[in-house]
């Protein structure tokens, strides 16, 4: 592994540069850039001037479902991900994560949605791009798109808090041969995709560390946390008070803590 990463999301409302620079600072070496915000490329150049690798960009989200439907919102749906796939190979980075679903009701798998991703899957091939398909709340698309397409350039992001949220299936179990990235972050089983910092909710980090450690490597271990201010879910907002830059520390040094732990154990000090 190349090193620990985080999402820039993680508080929406700082600069570019001064955000950089405190995820350089609290000492992570990568990031993985919302490909929704507006200045997305200035991301880019802001994290290689500090040094930082942008390992992957994370397509927007909106309007996820949309990909299954024959309509035009599915063929909107279709150019924001083909731009995402061009713009990764233009600034030389390596994946990009996409959500195949949105929130539900989920539409079914359809041939024309197969249909585009295959035409995003050959565009893959031919940029040397990587497409990492992440889990959500239904797997069934999931299933069908690993079942079509073996590319090399087809992987799985693998959201730990996601899983914690869907407790009927083991996503490593079924996916962890081709993982590509990972989204560290915890929450509390409730319904609510929280994403607090490892230990913080109600996971089972030695168990997912262990599961995690009989897949494929990946490079960067990788969190995708927030700090946020407000909301109706209290118990996501416990850092509220606490400075931006103190709040990357302590994430930082809770993904050591976590790698440690997962390094002892392979040299079998535990």
């Amino acid at each position: 592994m190349k090193g620990i990463g985080v999402f820039p999301l993680f508080i929406p409302d700082l600069p570019a540069e001064e955000k950089y620079r405190l995820i350089k600072d609290a000492g992570f070496n990568a990031v993985n850039i919302y490909w929704g915000d507006e200045d997305k490329h200035e991301q880019v150049k802001a994290a290689k001037e500090h040094g930082l690798i942008a390992d992957n960009i994370h397509s927007q989200n909106d309007n996820a479902n949309a990909i299954w439907q024959d309509n035009s919102e599915g063929e909107e749906r279709y150019g924001v991900l083909i731009s995402c796939v061009e713009d990764c190979a233009l600034h030389g980075i390596s994946t990009v994560i996409i959500h195949l679903t949105g929130f539900p009701p989920y539409p079914p798998v359809t041939e024309l949605g197969l249909k585009r991703i295959e035409e995003l899957v050959y565009l893959a091939e031919q940029k040397n791009v990587k497409l990492a398909f992440e889990n959500l709340w239904t797997f069934e698309h999931l299933d069908a798109l690993f079942e079509k397409f073996p590319s090399p350039n087809v992987g799985f992001c693998y959201d730990i808090g996601h899983e914690n949220l869907n407790l009927h299936q083991d996503c490593l179990e079924t996916y962890g041969d081709r993982l590509f990235a990972l989204h560290i972050n915890d929450n509390f089983a409730d319904g609510y995709d929280a994403h607090v910092l490892p230990f913080d909710g109600t996971i089972n980090w030695d168990e997912k560390m262990r599961l995690l450690k009989q897949c494929k490597n990946v490079d960067f271990f990788t969190l995708e946390i927030y700090k946020l201010e407000s909301g109706k879910h209290d118990k996501s907002c416990i850092y509220k008070d606490i400075p931006a830059e103190a709040f990357l520390k302590a994430a930082y040094q809770k993904a050591v803590a976590l790698l440690k732990g997962w390094e002892a154990e392979e040299r079998g000090e535990v």
